[in-house]
């Protein structure tokens, strides 16, 4: 639930079915088999269904990202060390201790 003003706010549910109308409603799993209806618009759902990508990939562009893949595939693998220096040590390493006050 993310609607704030929802008295089960910030409570996650699964779901048990929904309707892709945004003004319908989600039935959901509460506890002890008890089946909820609540608000699609007091949840993420409603979002998801807004936000959501509508476009596709078309064939050529797909093509295009396959053979990009494969060249990336190909290229010759740099090693690197976990810990490379990125530059010098910002204070030069001593074999004195420092004085104690």
């Amino acid at each position: 639930m993310t609607d704030p003003a929802h008295p089960l706010y910030g409570r996650q549910f699964e779901i048990v079915s929904t309707v892709h109308d945004p003004n319908g409603h989600v039935f959901v799993c509460y506890r002890d088999g008890i089946v909820l209806r609540l608000p699609r618009a007091a949840t993420s759902l409603l979002s998801l269904d807004r936000d959501a990508p509508r476009d596709r990939l078309c064939r050529s562009a797909v093509e295009e990202f396959l053979a990009l893949v494969k060249e990336y595939e190909s290229c010759p693998k740099v090693k690197r060390s976990p810990h490379a220096k990125s530059g010098p040590r910002s204070r030069p390493e001593t074999d004195k201790k420092s004085s104690k006050n």
